[in-house]
């Protein structure tokens, strides 16, 4: 039996993690059996990040090794049908959402302060005094140490969300007229669409990401077909 380990819903999306979303669409895509469980503290799994799942026992992290065990586990093909080509550009997709779009993501919530007002009593909220003024400070600067490692926190703020516009850009040209990035029958790159674009579009901040993505009528709607077919229950 897989177990799931994430936080519960939030930010209007099925999970404030864009990773936690995309493993759990892989793992419905999978049609595997699995459960979920609330797990907030990062430092329980096995890379120290969440989400990560628990299969027979043994603990996996990274939301892409974790595919790469499915597939090989359980003999899954997440990109059945798709020729060499098409797998290409669905790695080349991930990686751009993965490893760029997602820190302009992580920028705009905890850099802004607008949105840290948010997200600080949403994270930090059930802290005990003192840790509640303390955490939360040093959670921040980490996060704003991290961006500056990856590079993308080097730039201005204008600058950071043109690139993303860019990322955007290219994201609704890729999906063009098609339901899923395939054509009827999602793929492992929509999970990975999906989960940064929900985490951009459903959330209730009003940055120049969010603004950027919604231009674009494709991504919402793209958005809103992931989510009637993979978390249904969300609108009810």
């Amino acid at each position: 039996m897989i177990t799931l380990f994430q936080p519960p819903p939030g930010l209007g999306a099925a999970n404030p993690s864009p990773f936690c979303i995309k493993l759990e669409v892989l793992l419905k895509m999978s049609e595997l059996s699995f459960d979920i469980k609330i797990e907030g503290n990062p430092s329980n799994g096995p890379t120290g990040k969440i989400p990560f799942i628990k299969d027979n026992g043994k603990a996996y992290g990274d939301s892409g090794l974790i595919q790469t065990h499915l597939e090989k586990e359980y003999n899954i093909d997440f990109n059945a049908g798709l020729n060499e080509r098409q797998k290409a550009d669905s790695l080349a997709y991930t990686r751009l959402v993965d490893e760029h779009l997602y820190w302009v993501l992580v920028y705009s919530r905890w850099m802004e302060d607008e949105n840290w007002a948010i997200l600080k009593p949403m994270f930090f909220g059930k802290l005990p005094f003192p840790l509640k003024q303390i955490v939360p400070n040093i959670a921040r600067k980490k996060l704003a140490k991290a961006l500056h490692g990856h590079g993308i926190g080097r730039h201005n703020r204008d600058t950071i969300y043109a690139l993303a516009a860019d990322d955007l850009a290219a994201i609704a040209a890729f999906l063009g007229d098609h339901d899923f990035a395939f054509g009827d029958t999602p793929k492992a790159v929509d999970a990975a669409l999906y989960g940064q674009l929900s985490g951009i579009i459903d959330a209730p901040f009003d940055t120049p990401l969010k603004r950027a993505a919604m231009s674009h009528d494709v991504l919402p709607a793209y958005c809103a077909r992931m989510r009637a077919r993979f978390f249904p229950d969300l609108d009810k």
